[in-house]
This record gives C-alpha cells, structure tokens and sequence, in this order.
C-alpha cells in the first residue's frame, strides 16, 4: 500500500502542475492564486500513448508536451483528468468503442475522420528528413524520386504526403522507426522522416556510440496533432466543443505561449 491515497495523489499533482505553470507565467499569478483550491467536477478517462518525445513521454517533464496541455485544459473545463498509458493502437480502439473520453496526440487522416472528431490543433510537429551517415546525398534537393521509409502502422498526414509528392518519393515501410534507420542505413531505403525536436544521436547509435544519419537542417512542414473523441460518445461534439472553447481560453490568457516557451527551453536544454 502506498503511503498516498490516490484522490491525495490527485491534489498533489493538481496543484504541481498549477504551481509549476503559474511560475511559468509569474506575471499574471499570485501565491494566492497558487494556493487556491479549484472546484472540479466529475474526474475524466483519457489514453494516450508512450515514447513520443517530446509530445508523451514519461521520462519527460510532467509527462510530455501534449499532455501537458491537455491537461491544463481539462482543469480550465473543471475536470479532473485520469490519463492511461497504452499502446496506441489499443487506446484508439477503446476510445472508438466509447471505454475513454478522448485520446491523445494524433494526426488528421481522412479515414479516422470518419470515426472521430478532432480538436484544435494542440501541437505543431516539425519534420525534417534524415540519411545515412555515409549517404551521397548531401543536400536536401538531392534526394528526389528517392525511396522514403515510414513505418508500418503510422499514418501518412497531409505533411507528410505533401513532402511525398514534393520529392517524388516512392514508400517504403519498416516495422517501427528504429527499424526505417536500419533500413536507410543499410541502404533499402534513401531516407526517413523525423520530429524535428529529436537529435540524431538520440534517435539511434552504432556499434562505436556514434549516430548512423545525419537530419537536415530544413523543417520540411508542420504536423498538426489532435485530441480525438469518437463521435459514438454520449454528446461527443459537446465534449469537443467545450475542449475547443476551454483550449481557446488558454491561448487568449497566454497561458499556452507560456506553456509552450517552458517545453521549448525544457527541449533545448543540453
């Protein structure tokens, strides 16, 4: 047994996100306002995902980005927030199937749009393109009609068919991320896309500890990310509604400015 009760967990970890934002944004919050209690209603089930630095992540600051955000967002709506970590394709499947609320961060495609609606965007994914360390291609422009890698199960977004059709890539798949670097360093494939956020040495190493590609410096495009609640939920576009509306506040009072200053400097940090 833990030394906690889990609603007592709950107050602390309400009022360290307070806290932690409100030191984030000093000039519009008081001690008072820090200390205050909040009035919440109904406690709220959401899934997300893991290893998504730096958007969910549980080795990352208050749990990554976007739940970050979500979070605060809740709270704004009056909500406790009760977040559960499982493999993605699960958690979309059981948010489908109406067993959470929403879930969380996820690209648009034309085909999940026809399950779920989607927030306001709550993030923005810079991609950029990678190679082989020992790659001939040295500058961006010379990888067109080249062979792109993405990953089996990962979903083509308009960003990133947008650079497909730009570079007049063909595609292949991999397994998972780590396995498109195998592939372009193997030469199977020419290159790879990644989050723009994410050093090449942290991606992955070789036998010697040094990274096998090299990211080119261009931000290629934006992907937007997503809260989703399966339109089969009891008042689902209500529940969106209110998300929009309550994510909106924050942006008005700067709180999201704020938010997103703290993990940019949280993300550059050596």
């Amino acid at each position: 047994m833990g030394l906690l009760s889990d609603n007592a967990k709950k107050r602390i970890n309400r009022t360290f996100l307070n806290t932690l934002f409100c030191l984030s944004i000093a000039s519009v919050c008081s001690v008072d306002a820090i200390e205050a209690p909040i009035t919440l209603q109904n406690e709220i089930n959401v899934t997300t995902g893991e290893g998504y630095f730096p958007y969910v992540d549980n080795n990352f600051m208050l749990g990554g980005w976007s739940r970050a955000l979500v979070q605060q967002t809740f709270l704004t709506m009056g909500h406790e927030l009760s977040v559960e970590i499982l493999p993605w394709a699960r958690g979309l499947k059981w948010t489908l199937e109406g067993k959470f609320l929403g879930t969380f961060p996820y690209v648009y495609s034309a085909e999940r749009a026809e399950q779920f609606l989607f927030s306001k965007a709550i993030n923005q994914v810079p991609i950029r393109m990678y190679v082989a360390t020992d790659s001939a291609f040295k500058k961006i422009e010379q990888i067109q009609g080249k062979r792109l890698c993405i990953p089996h199960g990962y979903t083509i977004g308009q960003a990133e068919q947008r650079i497909i059709e730009q570079y007049a890539m063909t595609v292949n798949r991999a397994k998972d991320a780590i396995g498109c670097v195998g592939q372009v360093q193997r030469g199977w494939s020419d290159a790879g896309l990644t989050n723009g956020y994410i050093a090449a040495h942290k991606i992955s190493q070789s036998k010697n500890g040094e990274a096998p590609i090299i990211i080119f410096p261009q931000e290629l495009s934006f992907e937007p990310l997503y809260f989703l609640v399966s339109k089969t939920y009891p008042n689902a576009q209500q529940w969106i509604d209110e998300f929009n509306q309550a994510f909106a506040t924050l942006e008005k009072s700067g709180q999201k400015q704020n938010i997103d200053e703290l993990f940019l400097r949280a993300i550059t940090q050596p």
